[in-house]
């Protein structure tokens, strides 16, 4: 199995904050990012807080703006081609679950471990668990299809995909400028193109 992280990684940047931005309520989700940033709240809260700015707005307006970001070049396709050597290609992020929902309908991903965030006729709500802990997600959901961490790849590029690199049997640091991050990955790589990372991996077989 191997898993992608969201932001920075599947999109070229943070796909809410340029959706908060775009719907008129960025500074006050840039506000949270400072109060983290100082260690006046903790990413759980920084998290819920961002996704509670959501309340209320239609999901397909989100959505609409979300599509409008950046990603990777060739998504489908190296999804696709990972498929075909019996591999399960999931996302892993502290993003909400409606975002990962949408890429599987795009792009073919197999699952996903998130955040969730409800919505209710078509409506984002303040119901609101967040995922701060990427590798603890990964580990429940490890256990749920049976797929050893062993056997698992992470690809990621920020801090808070270093607890999954710790745990899983290959890890690929992408397009990140985290000494940390590149460090205590088994890779790192810098590409626009989702079939380099494909290409890399078919290497390692």
């Amino acid at each position: 199995m191997i898993s992608f992280d969201v932001d920075g990684t599947i999109f070229r940047q943070p796909c809410l904050r340029q959706t908060a931005h775009t719907l008129g309520f960025g500074e006050k989700w840039d506000q949270y990012d400072e109060m983290y940033k100082k260690g006046r709240i903790n990413l759980r809260d920084r998290l819920v807080s961002h996704y509670k700015l959501l309340n209320g707005k239609a999901l397909a307006e989100v959505i609409g703006e979300v599509s409008k970001v950046e990603v990777l070049k060739n998504i489908r396709e190296a999804v696709l081609k990972m498929q075909g050597h019996q591999v399960k290609v999931v996302l892993l992020t502290d993003l909400p679950d409606f975002v990962c929902s949408y890429l599987i309908e795009r792009f073919g991903f197999e699952g996903y471990v998130a955040s969730k965030v409800g919505v209710k006729g078509g409506q984002i709500t303040d119901d609101v668990e967040a995922l701060p802990d990427k590798r603890l997600g990964l580990r429940k959901y490890s256990a749920w299809t049976g797929i050893p961490l062993s056997r698992c790849m992470h690809v990621g590029n920020d801090l808070n995909d270093v607890p999954v690199f710790r745990v899983v049997g290959y890890s690929i640091a992408l397009n990140t400028k985290l000494a940390k991050v590149k460090a205590l990955a088994s890779h790192q790589m810098t590409t626009d193109d989702m079939l380099v990372v494909y290409r890399h991996l078919l290497g390692l077989r």
